[in-house]
């Protein structure tokens, strides 16, 4: 059923995309979404999602639990209310759920034009996103608001600032994106100068990672992907350069996140440490795709933007399909 569904929601997405209809959006996709995840925690709940749901009986607090009180907090809050862990977890997603679509409308002044404020249609069937609310749901409600906080950047930037610390202390683990907000909060700089921040900030990054790395160990999601989000990267990066072969700036322009991304990959690559390059590489893909969305809205010729778009949602959710690894969530 759950399968089913999943794909079901694919092609409702694709035909959402190619018609770049807001009113098929709004009324039949982002229902469909709520129906989808309603069906999701009915069928059942899986490894990481045990453990939430337990935990959102227990009184105890220790210092893991401080180090990120809002996630705990929160979800033993909303159990205390419904009293029941299936609409505890429907309730958190209806949040989740809201805050993407405020993200979106962060893309575009003009939300419903060419539906330019309609990353969620890209993103919640790609493979980060099903991982996450099937499995690692912390660090994927982490990630959530910190996408919201990189759309504030460049607009409420004291806000974005807030949001961050909100995402921080439900999954620590987003402090390990600050480079990204960083390489975009200062992308106005020249060419040359976006250029060299980019790369410095890669350089410093993989070398402290790794120095953090030989104190403490870090929680792999259980996939060995490092290598598979690497070639992804790297294959946008190349397709990027092909496409902006007489612009190479306009390229880092559209796409701040892309040359930092590929060279801190490449760097825990080489440090061989797959763990931290997994957790990295599903975040990533989630903030890289909001960057490449928010280009395709540029995009005048609509045929064009619709096979960016499409392409973006098939190239992440193909993979669902095809890894057991995945694919075992939704069967």
């Amino acid at each position: 059923m759950e399968l089913t569904a999943y794909i079901v929601l694919i092609l409702i997405s694709s035909l959402t995309i190619i018609s770049e209809s807001a009113r098929l959006y709004k009324w039949i996709f982002i229902p469909c979404c709520l129906g989808f995840l309603f069906i999701v925690r009915s069928e059942g709940f899986d490894t990481d999602i045990i453990d939430y749901a337990r935990q959102m009986h227990a009184t105890g607090m220790d210092l893991y639990y401080w180090r990120e009180f809002i996630f705990w907090f929160g979800s033993r809050f909303i159990y205390s209310i419904f009293q029941d862990e299936l609409y505890s977890f429907l309730f958190m997603d209806f949040i989740w759920i809201l805050v993407m679509i405020r993200t979106g409308n962060n893309l575009s002044s003009d939300k419903k034009e060419n539906l330019n404020n309609a990353l969620l249609l890209v993103l919640l069937t790609s493979f980060p996103f099903v991982f996450g609310y099937e499995n690692i749901y912390r660090q994927f409600y982490a990630t959530v608001f910190a996408l919201y906080s990189y759309s504030l950047i460049d607009k409420k930037h004291y806000f974005s600032v807030l949001i961050f610390i909100v995402s921080f202390f439900m999954h620590n683990i987003v402090a390990l994106l600050i480079p990204l907000f960083i390489i975009k909060r200062f992308y106005k700089f020249n060419f040359t100068d976006r250029i060299q921040i980019s790369l410095i900030v890669s350089f410093l990054y993989v070398a402290s990672l790794s120095l953090l790395l030989k104190l403490k160990s870090a929680e792999q999601t259980g996939l060995n992907m490092g290598l598979f989000y690497f070639l992804v990267f790297l294959i946008l990066l190349v397709v990027g350069l092909l496409v902006f072969r007489k612009n190479i700036y306009t390229l880092f322009k559209k796409v701040p996140s892309l040359l930092f991304i590929v060279v801190l990959m490449t760097g825990l690559i080489i440090l061989n440490v797959d763990m931290v390059v997994e957790r990295l590489g599903m975040m990533f893909i989630c903030f890289i795709t909001y960057d490449l969305y928010l280009y395709s809205s540029e995009i005048k010729n609509k045929s064009i933007r619709s096979l960016v778009r499409l392409s973006l949602m098939l190239l992440f959710t193909l993979p669902t399909l095809f890894f057991e690894s995945s694919k075992k969530f939704l069967i």
